[in-house]
């Protein structure tokens, strides 16, 4: 029988209970370990006495079970993925990637607050997530900063799917105001059973709000008059909060926050261009690639222009970017190698024994004969740029490690380009 209070060394389902990560009400969060991978995994059980309440009990069980329904259904880099629920002696339980790391909680109080630039970088990233989310038909409905973890830097994952509304599932939905009081939208505290994912995004540009200031956009000494206020009163304006923050920002909290659901962003992609316009505008310290400069860039380059928003961060997590002035070789004739890369900005020349062969231009890739022969080649000609160029390198490590999908769509479009090349020298050839 496995002991919940210190389960410590013990196993539920196939997983080793390591030590215990975090208590709530409902559930603990326990360190585990998959003893055939050896990957560490973070696993909830829940907590039998809240699930025989009397009162929430039904209500509990229900939100655990949403939970434990998305095993293996939501696979999104920024977003906690559920792999594994079931029984253990009676023990509901769900196991979930681990994420190391940290919630966005420390950082919505004065003196501990992020930069502006990595605020739009952060919420950047859930807007994508949360898209995705959409698209499978789940609204999230308890978007707050504890349930946003960050690995390191910018990178973060959405968690904490319970109170999720399901459109297509076959299970009992919890309906009424469920969330995070301070974070619900005016028609969440209204009880409204017809919510949108627009209730996200107001959840998320209160967050935003709260990063950005330290501060909710709406104080109360109760719960009564927190929903009175968040369903007849106008926020704080942001400004008031902090002056130095940008109109852009200002603009993007206020939209996502307004009253009425479609009076705010008609989906997260909207919302999610915005903050790509806004961070343009912001006076960056570095000159490092920002992930939002990343993704838009992938976006439009024509090496990656099938591969979805999911395959786009899978790439960008494991590929090295870098920046050169004119005049650079990017890869030398005779060195040995087996990355391959793309061009993501400006244009380089192709010499062979100090010869022109032609112009790489953003979008196009070069240097991967190597990665399609499977083995270290010596490169036959050097790439130099032409002008201030941004590079994308793609060791064959990361593909090799990567999804399925991820090798397929990189092996889709290799085959695409050396098809090309063969049928331009086909013609050639005819015409001698």
């Amino acid at each position: 029988m496995l002991e919940t209070d210190s389960p410590m060394g013990q196993t539920i389902g196939k997983f080793e209970i390591q030590r215990l990560l975090g208590k709530g009400a409902t559930s603990s969060v326990f360190l585990g370990r998959d003893p055939f991978t050896g990957q560490e995994v973070a696993v909830k059980i829940a907590n039998q006495a809240v699930f025989s309440d009397p009162v929430n009990g039904v209500k509990f069980k229900k939100m655990f079970m949403n939970e434990a329904s998305l095993a293996g259904k939501l696979r999104h880099p920024h977003i906690v993925r559920v792999l594994d629920a079931g029984m253990d002696d009676d023990l509901h339980y769900i196991v979930m990637e681990y994420v190391r790391g940290q919630t966005l909680k420390k950082f919505c109080t004065a003196g501990n607050l992020l930069a502006q630039d990595q605020i739009v970088e952060i919420v950047f990233k859930c807007c994508n997530a949360l898209e995705y989310a959409h698209r499978q038909g789940v609204i999230h409905r308890d978007i707050k900063p504890a349930n946003l973890l960050i690995e390191k830097g910018t990178d973060v994952k959405v968690s904490d799917f319970g109170t999720a509304l399901m459109m297509n599932s076959d299970h009992t939905q919890i309906f009424g105001a469920v969330g995070s009081p301070a974070y619900m939208s005016p028609e969440q505290v209204s009880g409204d059973e017809n919510i949108t994912f627009q209730t996200d995004i107001y959840s998320l540009g209160v967050v935003m709000y709260q990063l950005l200031s330290g501060y909710l956009p709406f104080m109360a000494k109760s719960q009564v008059e927190l929903f009175r206020k968040i369903a007849d009163k106008e926020p704080t304006p942001l400004i008031a909060r902090r002056s130095d923050i940008a109109e852009s920002l200002l603009a993007i909290v206020e939209r996502s926050i307004r009253k009425r659901a479609q009076d705010r962003y008609e989906s997260f992609n909207a919302m999610a261009k915005d903050l790509t316009s806004a961070y343009k505008k912001l006076k960056l310290p570095s000159q490092d690639v920002s992930d939002t400069e990343k993704f838009n860039l992938m976006k439009g380059l024509s090496f990656f222009e099938a591969f979805t928003d999911r395959e786009l961060w899978e790439v960008l997590r494991f590929s090295k970017w870098h920046r050169f002035g004119s005049g650079v070789k990017l890869i030398e004739e005779g060195r040995v190698g087996t990355s391959l890369f793309v061009l993501a900005t400006g244009n380089a020349s192709i010499i062979k024994n100090d010869s022109f062969l032609g112009i790489i231009e953003a979008g196009q890739c070069f240097g991967e004969m190597a990665y399609v022969m499977g083995k270290e080649k010596r490169r036959t000609a050097s790439v130099v740029s032409n002008s201030d160029v941004t590079v994308i390198k793609i060791r064959s490590e990361g593909i090799a490690g990567a999804s399925e999908q991820v090798q397929t769509s990189i092996a889709k479009v290799l085959l695409k380009i050396l098809a090309d090349r063969l049928e331009k020298t086909s013609i050639l050839a005819s015409i001698v």
